[in-house]
This record gives structure tokens, C-alpha cells and sequence, in this order.
């Protein structure tokens, strides 16, 4: 007798009649594997337990299937978007992972945080920083056949840089770059005249300034309809809260992707995200929170791809407002956090300590040498009384429902 169905014969001498019948149908041809681990894990059978069934029965892991395969579909499981798709004003995850697909950035970051050339092929600035000339990379074609130019990149920033205009950048642009500071120099250079001189202004043209996709001069707002852009994949449908799919752009400039179709799958919460990639419906998240990281980093048949990041969760308080007009406030609020129970608690030992500034210990440029604060409740209760709020006050704490941030919302309270 084979030993794989010997393996299968010992498993199933703990499993009920009706978990039986799914190794049954399994065996038969009648389940496929995804079908398979969406029944069993309805059962209540393990993970573990169900891979090892399906590995005897030489059916092997969902990571060796994707690897060994080549073209066809990958299915991604995504937050909703939060509204209509938009890239001058979208600002949540569910949008921008499908706007990647098809747009692209002048350059990008790289996981040791150099910038890596995409539509720009160069860059450089003047003596004091205060113009930047990029040098556009040629023969490059929108998806409705357009040529690339200066004209699409002036109008990108102009339209992100507008103060009149609903932009998401334009906390990245104030003081940095105004509306008529893109300015063309021929077909394929473009020189930024910035507000002031700056260093390391080619990252806030990059994908670290996810709103800087870079859309035709002939863009009116109407991105849903086609998601237009130069980007490796080209939108094939889109159906709002539902999902969207692409498919291979065959006119892409750059190396071509590797599968076929892309196909997006929109979920309103992270569990039935997970649910969906542990019974096969989805071959990746963009993201797993990390107070839900456990259920995946412990299946045997999913892989957890980790990387150092410079994500970060901060707590915003109305400085134009009573009592946080008061620094003191502000401050003792900052000493109230236990940031060693946010690190091994909420995030499961795996993020860095926060020291109140958006600047992560991954950025050369972090000043390292800054004290880290810790918590301190006697003096924090001595600024709170010198502010004249000795017996404390009341105020909302309103949260996004996503990630972890309600976990982190809650912690604070606590704290406070």
C-alpha cells in the first residue's frame, strides 16, 4: 500500500464520519484543494492537520503550487476601498494597492531606502537644492496609447500641489512645492522649483508619497472608469465594494509581469480576509495586523513575508482646540503611554519603540541621540496640575476601524 494513504488512514482514525466524507470527496477528484481547506477549516479541523491530509494525498502546499506555476490568475485579498478611487485624494489601503497595478511613480524605495528609477531615469539638483531636474525615461505609453511626457508630470504635481484642490499631498507639498513649481523643460525633463532648497526632495515625488502616481495631463477626476496610467497591468472590471480585476498590460515598458490576470477581492474587516486566504480563496494579503499575526505565522501552509517598515500609528490631538492648546496637556498625555506594553502586547514584540516623532529607526536621517521617553505618571499628574487640570477632564477618542488601530485606541485609554 502507498504510504501516503497509510498517513491518510492514521489521520482519519480521529476524524467523525462527516470529516471523513470531506477525505472522501477529496480522494475522489470531487474537492479541489482550496474546496478542501474551506470545508475542513468549516469543521473545525486544524490547519496543520488539514495540510498534512493534503500532503499525503500529494496534493502538496498552496506556496509550491504558485511557485512551480507560471501566467495565470493571482487573487489578492484587499481592505474595501473607502471610497471612490481617486489617486489625488484616496488615502487608505484598499485603494492604493489597486491604483499600483496600473500607475506608476517617477521612483520608488527600495527596501534599504535608495530610490530606485521608474519613469524618471534621473535626477539632480542645483547648488542649493532649490530646483530639482528629472530626466523622463522615453518611449513610455499610457494604457489609452498616449505617449509619456514633461506635460503629464507637470499637470500631476500641479494638480496635488493645487490649495485650492482636494488633495491628499498637500501636507507633502506645503512650503515645499506651489502649484506652477513643476515646470517643463522639453518632452522628456522636467525641472521642480521648489519653495525652498531641500535634500531629499526626489522622496516626496517617490512612492513614499502614495498619492504621486503619476496620471495623463487629461485627467478630470474619473479614474474608476479606467484606471488609466503606464503601469504593468491595465483595469479589465471594477465593481465597487465587490473587487476588480486586471490583466497583463502587453505594451508595459518595462520587464512584463509575471501572471497573467490579477484579480481583487474587497473585504470589510481582517478576519474574513484571513478565512479567505486559509481556505484558498486568495493567494496573498497586502497586510495582516498585527494582533491577528498569530493565526498566519502559525500555518504551516502559509508564507509570512516580514520586512522592516516605517509604518507608524499616532495619536492625533486638536492643537487649535481646549485643553490641548496647552502643551502641558499634550505632554503628559505622552508620558502617560506604556510604550513597552504597545511593542510586546499590541504588536507582538514585533515593531520598534515610538519616541513622538513619525521619524522610524530605519531612516539614516533619525536622530538617534534623542532620549527615549518612557512612561512617567507623577509627572505627568504635576504638568496636568499646572495646566489647572488637576482632576483631570473628559474628551472622544474616535478611531478607524482598521489594523490594529482599535486595539491601540483602547490601550490608550487605559493608559490615559
Amino acid at each position: 500500500m502507498p504510504r501516503h494513504f497509510m498517513t491518510i488512514d492514521a489521520a482519519r482514525k480521529n476524524l467523525t464520519a462527516i470529516e471523513n466524507s470531506a477525505v472522501d470527496e477529496l480522494l475522489a477528484g470531487r474537492l479541489d484543494r482550496r474546496d478542501f481547506l474551506r470545508h475542513g477549516s468549516v469543521l473545525g479541523l486544524s490547519l496543520p492537520l488539514l495540510g498534512g491530509i493534503l500532503g499525503a494525498a500529494g496534493f502538496g502546499t498552496q506556496k509550491a503550487r504558485a511557485e512551480g506555476k507560471q501566467g495565470g490568475t493571482v487573487r489578492a485579498g484587499v481592505a474595501t476601498p473607502g471610497g471612490a478611487i481617486d489617486p489625488v485624494t484616496f488615502y487608505d489601503s484598499g485603494s492604493y494597492q489597486l491604483v499600483f497595478q496600473t500607475a506608476e511613480f517617477l521612483c520608488i524605495t527600495q527596501p534599504d531606502l535608495t530610490l530606485k528609477p521608474v519613469l524618471a531615469e534621473s535626477w539632480s539638483p542645483n547648488e542649493d537644492g532649490s530646483v530639482w531636474t528629472f530626466k523622463l525615461r522615453k518611449g513610455v505609453k499610457f494604457h489609452n496609447g498616449e505617449d509619456f511626457k514633461a506635460e503629464d508630470v507637470v499637470a500631476t504635481f500641479d494638480r496635488l500641489a493645487d490649495p485650492n484642490g482636494a488633495s491628499n499631498a498637500l501636507s507633502v507639498f506645503k512650503g515645499l512645492l506651489s502649484k506652477g513649481g513643476t515646470q517643463k523643460v522639453d518632452d522628456h525633463t522636467v525641472a521642480f522649483h521648489l519653495d525652498a532648497p531641500n535634500g531629499s526632495f526626489p522622496y516626496s515625488v517617490s512612492i513614499d508619497n502614495y498619492n504621486a502616481v503619476i496620471l495623463p495631463a487629461s485627467y478630470k477626476g474619473d479614474y474608476e472608469k479606467t484606471f488609466e496610467g503606464t503601469g504593468p497591468f491595465r483595469m479589465e472590471t471594477y465593481t465597487p465594494k465587490v473587487g476588480a480585476t486586471f490583466v497583463r498590460n502587453p505594451d508595459y515598458w518595462g520587464e512584463k509581469a509575471l501572471p497573467d490576470r490579477l484579480e481583487f477581492k474587497f473585504y470589510g474587516d481582517v478576519q474574513p480576509r484571513i478565512l479567505a486566504l486559509q481556505a484558498g480563496e486568495v493567494d496573498i494579503l497586502d497586510a495582516v495586523p498585527l494582533d491577528v499575526s498569530q493565526v498566519v505565522l502559525n500555518s504551516p501552509d502559509i508564507t509570512v513575508l516580514r520586512v522592516a517598515s516605517t509604518a507608524h500609528r499616532q495619536l492625533h490631538m486638536r492643537c487649535d482646540m481646549a485643553p490641548f492648546t496647552d502643551k502641558r496637556v499634550r505632554q503628559a498625555l505622552a508620558l502617560s503611554i506604556d510604550r513597552s506594553k504597545l511593542v510586546d502586547g499590541l504588536c507582538r514584540g514585533m515593531a520598534a519603540t515610538g519616541n513622538d516623532s513619525p521619524f522610524a529607526p530605519a531612516f539614516p536621517a533619525t536622530d538617534k541621540s534623542v532620549p527615549q521617553r518612557t512612561q512617567d505618571i507623577a509627572k505627568a499628574k504635576q504638568l496636568m496640575d499646572a495646566a489647572g487640570l488637576a482632576s483631570g477632564f473628559d474628551i472622544t477618542l474616535t478611531t478607524l476601524r482598521y489594523s490594529d488601530i482599535p486595539g491601540y485606541a483602547q490601550l490608550f485609554q487605559n493608559f490615559a
